[in-house]
């Protein structure tokens, strides 16, 4: 990177300014069920627990690794561990962009066009939100496929297979996408030979499945690690079909990436345009760098397939956003090609301040303070009980992150398809989980918010409610006594008139 910087200090200047708007934007922001299992995973893994033994979850391992690096980072620098894992993944992030204007400058052979494609993943609200508040599999993730587009432009076989393996090593949706622009790119553009290419880009993407295997295998987690990567997702995962809900769907995406929505749309619908322009072979000779943009196109529309089929929620979309952002790119580059220099860098600056406006707007319109708030009510619950108090976390893992505790067991998400694994593989099956959780008599109990009332009726008589934090519940043992029950409802703001709390303790 020293050396494209020396060649191009555009990177530095994009890097700059990415890190500055991610900053802005904080690092305590809500720390919510899904980051916080990302976290404790992190955590886990610094611990020296292999992913998958230390939690359990549908994602690929790197989505364990990476954060526990952050984890590492800040265990040695004496820094706070969430923060510090955000600050990695805001790097991450600050990359992706820088490099995006490296895909986007080499591939349309203009850095005007590749000063647009970044501002356009800059804009993007959902991706600033997971970019400063992590940390998430899909920030790691969008950096390794922007690499491996990147490596198809400069025809590096390995390391586009290489780095195809890594997204979907984060997630394993990357794989549809990422996969098929690479491939259709070794059709169209392998300079070496097909078969050739092919090789390269099959050992590079064999590499890391290795290197993780024999860790897996050595470490005794290679049966566990096959049944989350691949098993529960193929056998016990319901799929979702975008079109069951579109309303549902499209009120999603606008309240997660406000305005921005329609410059994704606008990026894809431009990718599609321009392909279709570029094969035309007047248009190609005069715009040879676009001979690989088919293969970009068919990565996007790989990607919306698969979104068609499997539909979660905004998140979803992360895959896709470096190929909307090559569209507004590539719009951008048809505009400009034919202007002189400085209209040139008109043009594009304009475009490029306008992502950058709406980047920053949200940035610090959604910036917020509640993991302290999260911080503080773990700390005023737990400080009423002794030092060695125990949690067990119910879709709740907030908690465990911010007290640095373990889990009695590596199971905490029952939804997706987790709860009909469970149900084959644990002695009992599901009810048999619920039971063996209330034998284990750990002092406390979160629960996530949205946890049915069926988790409720099985954790009492044995546990009683005594509070919310932001974000989850609790629950305490019952038989810890009427005292100290009570200090645990005051410190977690117990209100015995409020509905919500008559419902915990009776919950029908």
């Amino acid at each position: 990177m020293p050396e494209v910087i020396r060649r191009d200090p555009l990177v530095l200047l994009v890097g700059i300014v990415s890190a500055i708007v991610y900053t802005l934007h904080g690092f305590h922001g809500a720390l919510t069920r899904d980051l916080g299992i990302y976290s404790y995973a992190g955590q886990q893994v610094a611990d020296g627990v292999p992913p998958y033994l230390g939690v359990l979850n549908r994602a690929g391992p790197l989505a364990h690794v990476i954060p526990g690096v952050g984890a590492l980072v800040a265990r040695v620098a004496g820094t706070d561990e969430v923060v510090t894992m955000r600050v990695v993944f805001m790097l991450i992030a600050t990359a992706a962009v820088c490099t995006v204007y490296l895909l986007g400058r080499d591939l349309f052979d203009s850095r005007a066009a590749g000063l647009v494609t970044a501002g356009a993943l800059l804009s993007f609200h959902g991706f600033v939100q997971y970019a400063s508040n992590g940390p998430r599999e899909k920030t790691p993730m969008v950096l390794f496929v922007v690499v491996a587009l990147w490596a198809v432009t400069r025809r590096r076989w390995f390391t586009a297979g290489l780095f195809t393996s890594l997204a979907t090593l984060c997630l394993q949706t990357a794989f549809f996408s990422t996969f098929a622009a690479v491939a259709v790119a070794v059709l169209l553009v392998a300079s070496d030979g097909r078969v050739r290419a092919s090789v390269r880009v099959a050992l590079g993407g064999i590499t890391p499945v290795v290197v993780l295997g024999t860790w897996f295998a050595l470490a005794g987690s290679l049966r566990e690690s096959i049944d989350a990567f691949y098993v529960i997702n193929r056998r016990y995962t319901v799929p979702d079909p975008v079109s069951d809900d579109l309303e549902r769907v499209w009120l999603d995406l606008q309240e997660a990436y406000g305005v921005t929505v329609w410059l994704l749309l606008a990026g894809a619908v431009a990718l599609v345009l321009v392909t279709l322009a570029a094969v035309v072979p007047a248009a190609r000779r005069g715009f040879a760098a676009l001979a690989v943009l088919p293969a970009m196109t068919a990565g996007l529309l790989a990607g919306l397939w698969w979104i068609t089929k499997e539909y979660d929620s905004w998140a979803d979309l992360f895959p896709l956003l470096p190929f909307a952002a090559l569209g507004l790119g590539a719009a951008a580059a048809v505009v400009v090609r034919r202007l002189p220099p400085r209209p040139q860098w008109a043009v594009a600056g304009l475009a490029a301040a306008a992502c950058l406006a709406l980047a920053l707007q949200f940035s610090l319109t959604t910036r917020d303070d509640t993991l302290d708030l999260q911080r503080e009510a773990t700390d005023a619950v737990l400080a009423q009980l002794p030092a060695d108090a125990t949690i067990t976390s119910v879709e709740g893992p907030q908690p465990l992150v911010l007290s640095g505790r373990t889990n009695p067991t590596r199971y905490q998400m029952f939804r997706s398809g987790l709860q009909d694994y469970m149900e084959d593989t644990w002695p009992g099956g599901y009810d048999g989980f619920k039971r063996d959780l209330v034998a284990e008599r750990t002092d406390l109990v979160s629960t996530g918010e949205t946890v049915s009332l069926t988790w409720r009726r099985a954790l009492m008589p044995d546990y009683v409610f005594v509070g919310r934090a932001p974000q989850w519940e609790w629950y305490a043992r019952a038989d810890l006594g009427e005292e100290t029950i009570a200090r645990l409802r005051e410190a977690a703001g117990y209100d015995p008139d409020d509905p919500y709390a008559r419902l915990q303790d009776d919950p029908g």
